[in-house]
């Protein structure tokens, strides 16, 4: 169903285009005058604009051809009149129309027309989300695992995937919500429409039901043009609501009108539209505890909390810890071009030992920065840098990466130099101790060494950002040019 605005002088015409037009399930909209059609366009939004070429008053169809394409320049417009001629067929086509209609029209040729035009758009729409998952998914849909718990849930994800129920992902931050999310999304029967991505986390309040309803030009202060809300860019879709828990209260009493109605008001628009979304919503806060505190409501709680899905924190799944680490590996490994051939023993132990409080997520993050620092064809347990580790500290495996004299302890090494798994590291005797302002120093000044004096590199492998490291460097009175840092960092 579309939303279409009819702009005609002759209310015959009128009249017979919008029963048309609505038999085939459209919602109708209707305007006598230029004037009205204008005044329609500043409070509502539309698929579809019908216009007569030549109106009665100050307003022609070639103007409000130019409204809508300055308003919203998706929407479609089709010209109609009487009086055809190539010139001003050229023009309407020149200021976006997409076809040019002669009267008199048979009910079909309008509606194979209208057809035409609304396929347009959403090709248009088809495309643009294709775009979005390339952009945000690449590599992302697919679920690697091999626990059970794990295999366990991927078969209810399977089961879900196909209903049009809300579904409720919960778990530690970097568990993979996301990935779960897309998941079902690839196996429903939506998979070929929108998913379209809320981080509820990232919206400032004041601009969060604008960026989920959508507005209206004029609607408030700053609002210039038409927009339409993510809701409607998931219509015959899905829509994943990253941290629902983050979403402000105001907001979401509208989010449980749609929810149940199906329909949105985008804000200063005059009538609600009635869209067909499927609503998937992760969090990683425990919501029975924030509508006890009176932080979520607990009836939009309940109406998310249809199919509820939890993920395990990886340090629950060790299984998984292993398999997710070779596809990572194989991930950056072709991203960074680096001749890597697997983990070492004693790294794939390290990795195994690790608790992982970021989860998924951290895995990742290790795995990428353990390809960047791999010098021989495997990665070794000093490559990985996992703080507060069993078997490597990570200012230790920093400094000895990097070069540095500060000496933390003696590693007990076989012949291959693999760090032993699980071996203790004594405290420091009194030659080793230096005030802690000094070994970050010297283990800042050694990181940057060891990279050449790519900050980029640099900051990857301190997990700091470039202007804590600029503030570091201007701290040491350390001219960056010395040390041969790049203009690319």
């Amino acid at each position: 169903m579309a939303e279409i605005l009819v702009v005609e002088d002759t209310k015959s015409i009128r009249t017979s285009l919008s029963i048309t037009l609505t038999r085939e399930g459209h919602s109708v909209d209707e305007a006598a005058t230029g004037e009205e059609a204008l005044s329609k366009l500043e409070h509502n939004l539309y698929d579809l604009v019908i216009s007569d070429l030549k109106l009665g008053g100050n307003v022609d169809g070639l103007e409000i051809l130019r409204a809508v394409k300055a308003r919203e320049s998706e929407v479609e417009v089709v010209i109609v009149t009487a009086f055809a001629t190539v010139a001003g067929a050229v023009e309407a086509m020149k200021e976006g129309s997409h076809d040019y209609l002669t009267k008199p029209f048979t009910p079909e040729q309008i509606l194979h027309t209208v057809g035409n035009a609304l396929e347009r758009r959403s090709l248009r729409g088809h495309v643009r989300n294709l775009n979005r998952r390339l952009d945000t998914a690449k590599d992302r849909a697919q679920v690697v695992c091999a626990s059970q718990r794990m295999v366990a849930l991927m078969d209810l994800v399977k089961e879900w995937a196909p209903s049009e129920s809300t579904i409720l992902i919960t778990g530690e931050t970097g568990t993979g919500k996301d990935v779960i999310a897309n998941a079902m999304s690839s196996m429903s029967s939506r998979k070929d429409k929108p998913f379209v991505v809320v981080n509820c986390a990232a919206i400032p309040e004041n601009l969060f039901e604008s960026e989920l309803f959508g507005h209206v030009r004029g609607a408030f202060s700053g609002a210039t043009r038409n927009k339409k809300g993510l809701t409607h860019e998931a219509d015959g879709g899905t829509l994943f609501l990253d941290e629902i828990g983050e979403m402000p209260l105001a907001v979401q009493a509208k989010l449980l009108r749609f929810l149940e109605t199906g329909e949105i008001r985008p804000i200063g628009q005059n009538k609600s539209l009635h869209l067909d979304v499927r609503v998937v919503a992760a969090t990683n806060r425990d919501l029975n505890k924030a509508t006890a505190a009176g932080e979520f409501r607990e009836d939009l709680f309940y109406r998310l909390n249809v199919l509820p899905l939890h993920l395990p924190p990886l340090r629950e799944r060790r299984e998984d810890i292993g398999v997710l680490a070779a596809h990572f590996l194989e991930r950056y490994l072709k991203r960074q071009r680096k001749d890597v051939q697997g983990f070492s023993k004693k790294a794939h132990l390290l990795l195994q030992s690790y608790d992982w409080p970021g989860n998924v997520r951290e895995l990742e993050n290790v795995v990428e920065r353990a390809v960047m620092l791999a010098r021989g064809p495997e990665i070794r347990p000093e490559n990985l840098l996992l703080p507060g580790s069993s078997g490597l500290d990570a200012s230790s495996a920093l400094a000895r990466a990097a070069g540095t004299v500060v000496t933390v302890s003696s590693w007990s090494e076989d012949q291959s130099g693999d760090a032993a798994p699980g071996a203790s590291l004594p405290g420091p005797d009194e030659t080793d101790m230096v005030p802690l302002a000094e070994m970050e120093r010297r283990h800042i000044l050694g990181v940057l060494k060891s990279v050449g004096g790519n900050q980029k590199r640099a900051v990857a492998c301190l997990g700091i950002s470039k202007s804590t490291l600029w503030r570091k460097l201007k701290e040491y009175g350390v001219d960056s040019a010395s040390i041969g840092v790049g203009s690319d960092c």
